[in-house]
């Protein structure tokens, strides 16, 4: 019986607290080989996220409706919603596994999930802390191909292999 206390105790003292976006907005770039950039954004990027006592203890999900991409071009929008098969996968996610200090600031390491495909991902992270809201800022590459998607190609022009996503999110503790 004391032990069930104890652990009842425990349990009670290390409750999360739920982390909301306040807002944020995530950037993919790449380039049309030989032609021009395509950086396709989101503004509606949603969580389910929980931190304990500390920035090393958030875990949970990142993610956003893939229709929710919008680059400059309406058409290019077009192709793009047909190659990430939006009607069949109709959200992108990074799932946060890990975050660990470092000298500098910060490494995360998750799962992204895209077009059916998870792959772990590790990258640098910049996090400041202001009372009760939480800056993430950072980025990370991959590759087309390693979520089995094919690079777009017309004529003479192909869209690079490479995506980097770039991302400033504000959360807010509750």
């Amino acid at each position: 019986m004391f032990k069930l206390l104890v652990i009842l105790i425990l349990a009670l003292g290390a409750s999360a607290n739920t982390l909301t976006i306040q807002n944020g907005e995530i950037i993919a770039h790449t380039e049309i080989l030989g032609d021009s950039q395509i950086n396709p954004t989101t503004k509606d990027v949603k969580s389910d996220l929980t931190m304990t006592d500390t920035i090393e203890s958030i875990k949970g999900k990142i993610y956003f409706d893939t229709i929710s991409l919008i680059s400059d071009k309406e058409t290019r929008d077009e192709h793009m919603y047909k190659l990430l098969q939006v009607e069949k996968f109709k959200t992108i996610t990074f799932d946060i596994r890990s975050i660990t200090k470092t000298p500098e600031d910060y490494e995360i390491k998750g799962v992204l999930t895209l077009n059916g495909v998870s792959k772990n991902i590790k990258a640098k992270i910049s996090i400041n802390k202001q009372n009760n809201q939480i800056l993430l800022t950072g980025g990370f590459s991959f590759n087309l191909t390693d979520f089995s998607l094919e690079p777009p190609s017309m004529m003479f022009l192909t869209v690079r292999n490479q995506i980097d996503i770039t991302y400033n999110i504000v959360l807010e503790a509750k």
